[in-house]
């Protein structure tokens, strides 16, 4: 789909040419380019594109893969955007500034022509164009990775701060051989970059993938946790309610019996446990109703509420009164 607004598409048809693009001498001081691209559908769009707004002809052609490792039996189709100098490319390099004038003579320009993404909307238009170029993403299924590869180091850095001039939006960047990659690594991110350049079926499916693996990650998790940590609850609330009984024992000086540690109520625990402090009385009540709940749920069962650590140390207390070592 083509942006609305004229200057969103020169930007895009320029953050496209910026990296697809070579510069062919044509004679007479006079420049053809030729945009590369193994995308028929980017190659089509972009045909479109540049036709529709420079009002000229451009040609399509299609030749084998450059890129390397790729046997013979995997080979793909590269597709080809020629602009003759006929056909306004002289225009073009100027217009989506990839040629300027210094001291009077024209030179090749590296980096991101700063006039045409003065706008949010342009910069937003840019960055599509780049990365319909030279941008690719993980299966999110396996990792969260969105790169752009650029060959210009000056374009690299200037991509880099573009991306930064977005409300909590980075990127890192490093280099791979020759070429210079722009990344981002964070799932929010890379969620928003999509969501800037326009992708917006991309973003629904990558929020889907990215929520169904927060709830397999999180299932997983709770399950490792509830397995780990089951066995040292009720292992721990047993030695408590030892230390319990041992008090009681202690108090009225004899031993109970199996009813009596069972029943909650029983005048074994009442009358053993009645010259505890108040707060210890509470939680020592608390762990006798609630045989498997953690330090953490009982603390939340108080009125009010206090925290593991706290309860820990009443605990702590509690030992001490069984004369636990």
């Amino acid at each position: 789909m083509e942006p609305a607004k004229k200057c969103c598409r020169l930007a895009e048809i320029a953050g496209f040419l910026r990296v697809s693009s070579s510069i062919k001498l044509a004679g007479g001081g006079r420049f053809g380019i030729v945009a590369a691209t193994e995308n028929a559908a980017v190659a089509r769009h972009y045909k479109k594109l540049i036709q529709d707004y420079f009002k000229n002809n451009v040609s399509l052609g299609i030749g084998d893969s450059q890129m390397p490792g790729t046997s013979q039996r995997k080979r793909r189709n590269r597709y080809y955007l020629n602009i003759s100098p006929d056909e306004k490319s002289m225009h073009i390099l100027r217009e989506t500034g990839m040629m300027l004038i210094r001291e009077g003579d024209d030179y090749f320009s590296d980096g991101i022509y700063q006039p045409i993404v003065r706008s949010k909307c342009c910069k937003k238009s840019y960055m599509r164009g780049m990365f319909l170029s030279c941008g690719t993403m993980s299966d999110p299924h396996k990792s969260y990775h969105l790169e752009f590869v650029v060959d210009k180091e000056q374009s690299a850095n200037d991509l880099r701060r573009l991306i930064g001039s977005f409300v909590d939006l980075s990127a890192g960047m490093s280099r791979r051989g020759d070429d210079h990659i722009v990344y981002l690594k964070k799932a929010q991110y890379i969620s928003d970059m999509l969501g800037i350049m326009g992708a917006d079926n991309a973003v629904l499916e990558f929020e889907n993938i990215r929520i169904n693996k927060g709830l397999h990650g999180d299932v997983q998790r709770l399950m490792n946790c509830d397995n780990a940590n089951v066995d040292r609850t009720l292992s721990a609330a047993e030695e408590q309610r030892g230390w319990l009984r041992r008090i009681a024992e202690d108090e009225l000086g004899r031993t109970a019996d199996d009813d009596e540690l069972a029943d909650v109520g029983s005048v074994f625990w009442s009358e053993g446990l009645r010259h505890l402090a108040p707060q210890l009385k509470e939680v020592a009540y608390l762990r006798l109703y609630k045989p498997e709940a953690s330090l953490a749920e009982i603390g939340e069962s108080l009125d009010p509420p206090i925290g593991k650590p706290a309860v820990s140390k009443r605990f702590a207390k509690i030992k001490a009164l069984a004369n636990v070592k």
